[in-house]
């Protein structure tokens, strides 16, 4: 397995690892039910894909024949999506960060995790692996989606719960239960 190829499969496990740390703190810092429960919904999608990628690397694993060399690994390599803002998000996501600041942190967050695993699936070697992150991407493009529509419903309370009989809102819970 190539260096980039590792690298890209060690920021993505780390990516998804923390994924779910942050999306746990924004679920307890979370004051709208909804929004906690869209939270909890993401930490339990973060840890599924955590999951796909721990056996996608098993299973390349065992396959692999060669025995590389150890290699230098620095730990800039690692530096992912989330921890490159590890200390601005600390300060962003505070108990007073309110719901609509949690929601479009969330959502700059998802928009780079979709251009990492699109441009990991592009320059995946493997079928295999380019599918895992094309799926990937599609998650967060999912994710994306849901927080765009928590983001109205919160800014436009009034206007969502005037439609809350209609298709919007129960697209929007069945979305946000999926996993709750």
């Amino acid at each position: 397995m190539g260096e980039t190829l590792k690298d890209i499969k060690s920021i993505a496990l780390q990516m998804e690892m923390d994924g779910i740390k942050f999306y746990s703190d924004l679920a307890s810092k979370t004051l709208h039910p909804m929004g906690k429960a869209m939270f909890r919904s993401f930490v339990e999608d973060e840890k599924s894909h955590l999951k796909r990628l721990r056996s996608l690397l098993s299973v390349r694993k065992e396959n692999d024949q060669i025995k590389e060399k150890d290699a230098v690994h620095p730990k800039e390599r690692l530096i992912t999506i989330f921890r490159k803002m590890g200390e601005e998000l600390k300060r962003k996501v505070t108990m007073n960060t309110n719901d609509i600041e949690a929601v479009k942190l969330a959502m700059g967050l998802e928009e780079k995790g979709i251009e990492f695993y699109e441009q990991a699936s592009r320059e995946a070697s493997d079928v295999k692996d380019s599918e895992i992150y094309r799926f990937l991407a599609g998650e967060e493009k999912t994710h994306f989606s849901i927080l765009k529509n928590t983001l109205e419903f919160l800014e436009k309370t009034e206007l969502w719960e005037a439609e809350n009989e209609g298709r919007i809102y129960d697209m929007w819970m069945n979305m946000v239960n999926k996993k709750v």
